[in-house]
């Protein structure tokens, strides 16, 4: 189990629940006025710290975390044979050097192709198509496998250089990556430049990396070079445009934001300050696939991010679907609720946040923020979830779950949680004077339920509800408003073969300009309810984005 946390450029923090590694530290945009990093001040003392630096250049090396040392009594450097060239006036023994010397048994200098061993983990120095070296890692406690790049890349820059020049570039690559290969054949983890200055097939260094190398999670780097803001959200996009570069194997993760964190689902990490337990944050690419007919994230495929953030979140803190007290049974979701000011377009990247809001004996409460390119919210969700007993289709209750208060987070979720479902019936279904319902003000539509719709709890899947909620507004509607909040509420399951009754209510608000519809989706034999959802669209405040 592990977090990998990303602080700037190609700088990484990556926990075990045994040790702490830094890699290629530079800045950290978030550090104090004395310039210490958070997570340095947030680590425990107890955990040793092992700080290792690629190459001397400025973007991977910053001498302040010589420092570190007075911090922490458990840390050891790691370094380039032309890092220590660098520093040599402060470790060397014949040295006339009269200000603070580094304690020389803290650092340990490798070459490549040598290597550093102790209790808890190997470092193995290969080359670069730079200076200095990359590194491959092997945490010993779960053997863990993780490979961090440096310089290492196929630095072509096609559009200034000869076709000699650039093939001298992919051949001093390949030998590299051959030298890699002879000890390595797949890494738990891999953090490797994706960097669109170079131009042209900017991305071919990460493509054939990963296709000589089965990664299990890979994460872009030094993607911070860029003259000014726009430039910047350029690289980003770049560096996230994951489809250039995938090999099909593994997962390729964008973490572009200070302090974004991933974390495998694979156990739990306690607590220890990196305050990574009470939220977790993810971010995605937002290629062709996962766009509507606007050009813009669809409400479906949020809405199953946020399913799968959720998850995430609740196997890293042991009280996931695994951790259930019997075979049948299993989170699901009770109410869904989603605002919205924008939506990002095609070809950029969104994060989302997640924690949980409340937790009581029957269901648990986690909110969300969506976040644009920039890192700003730009709309928040809200979900309810309980654990239902498959085989009695009843609420197993949350209490044999072994929450944590630590878990419940203090941040709050600025919208307006959903009130209580309306019960909408036909007209000459419903009662005069009976306030508990309302009359249909559309006529009735019918759709039964298929394979595809089902989720491994053999249940129409939640994300299949939403797409057909979204299908019962026109192409046109959509092009001139967007879903600006939508409420769900399940009733009961949606089963397979099926029909379903859409029932629909239809009204506006004049001041606004907002459409406003209710849905009730009810079997058609029992007219037993399934589903209940309010969905609000506002007009589009401008052309959403076009080919």
């Amino acid at each position: 189990m592990f977090s990998l946390t990303y602080i700037h450029h190609d700088c990484f923090l990556l926990r075990t629940p045994e040790l702490a590694v830094v890699f290629d530290y530079w800045k950290d945009p978030l550090a104090d006025s004395a310039g210490i990093p958070p997570f340095l001040k947030d680590l425990p003392a107890d955990i040793p710290l092992y700080v290792l630096v690629s190459h001397f250049h400025k973007d991977h090396f910053n001498p302040e975390i010589f420092r570190w040392a007075d911090m922490r009594e458990s840390v050891r450097y790691i370094v380039s044979r032309d890092v220590a060239r660098k520093i040599r006036y402060r470790i060397e023994p014949s040295s006339t050097y009269k200000g603070k010397r580094l304690d020389d048994s803290k650092i340990t200098v490798l070459s490549k192709l040598e290597q550093f061993s102790d209790n808890l983990l190997t470092v193995d120095a290969f080359g670069s198509t730079d200076i200095g070296n990359s590194y491959a890692l092997t945490i010993k406690s779960d053997s863990l496998t993780v490979f961090h790049a440096g310089d290492l890349n196929c630095w072509t820059w096609r559009d200034e250089s000869t076709p000699e020049e650039v093939a001298s570039a992919e051949k001093a690559f390949l030998s590299e990556l051959h030298a890699i290969a002879a000890s390595f054949d797949s890494f738990d983890i891999a953090m490797f430049p994706v960097d669109s200055r170079i131009g042209t097939g900017y991305e071919e260094g990460a493509r054939v990396f990963l296709r000589n190398f089965r990664v299990k999670h890979f994460f872009p780097m030094h993607f911070e070079l860029a003259e000014d803001a726009a430039g910047l959200s350029h690289r980003h996009a770049d560096a996230l445009a994951f489809e250039k570069y995938s090999s099909g194997y593994g997962e390729l993760v964008g973490l572009t934001a200070p302090y974004d964190c991933f974390m495998d689902d694979s156990g739990k990490l306690a607590s220890d300050g990196c305050d990574v337990v009470s939220e977790l944050k993810r971010s995605w690419y937002l290629s062709a696939g996962d766009v509507n007919a606007e050009r813009q994230l669809s409400l479906p495929f949020l809405i199953s991010r946020l399913i799968e953030i959720s998850t995430n979140h609740a196997n890293m803190l042991g009280i996931g679907n695994s951790e259930m007290p019997n075979n049948h049974c299993g989170w699901v979701l009770s109410r869904v609720c989603v605002e919205m000011n924008d939506y990002p377009a095609v070809d950029s990247f969104f994060s989302i946040s997640t924690w949980i809001e409340s937790w009581n004996r029957h269901f648990s409460e986690r909110a969300f923020s969506i976040n644009d390119n920039s890192g700003h919210a730009i709309g928040y969700a809200r979900q309810t979830w309980m654990v239902l007993d498959t085989e009695t289709h009843a609420n197993a209750g949350l209490s044999a779950l072994a929450f944590d208060e630590s878990y419940l987070s203090q941040r709050v979720c600025p919208i307006k949680k959903q009130g209580k479902h309306r019960l909408i019936q036909l007209p000459e279904e419903r009662q005069i004077n009976d306030r508990r319902s309302v009359e249909a003000t559309a006529p009735v539509r019918f759709h039964t339920f298929g394979y595809s719709d089902l989720d491994g709890y053999r249940h129409v899947n939640t994300v299949r509800f939403v797409e057909l909620l979204m299908n019962q507004f026109t192409l046109e509607e959509h092009d001139t408003h967007y879903v600006a909040r939508i409420e769900i509420s399940f009733l009961s399951e949606g089963k397979y073969g099926k029909v379903m009754e859409i029932l629909r209510v239809d009204s506006c608000d004049s001041d606004d300009d907002e459409l406003i519809s209710e849905f009730m989706i009810r079997t058609k034999e029992e007219h037993t309810p399934v589903l209940y959802s309010k969905v609000i669209l506002k007009p589009r405040r401008g052309p959403y984005p076009s080919l």
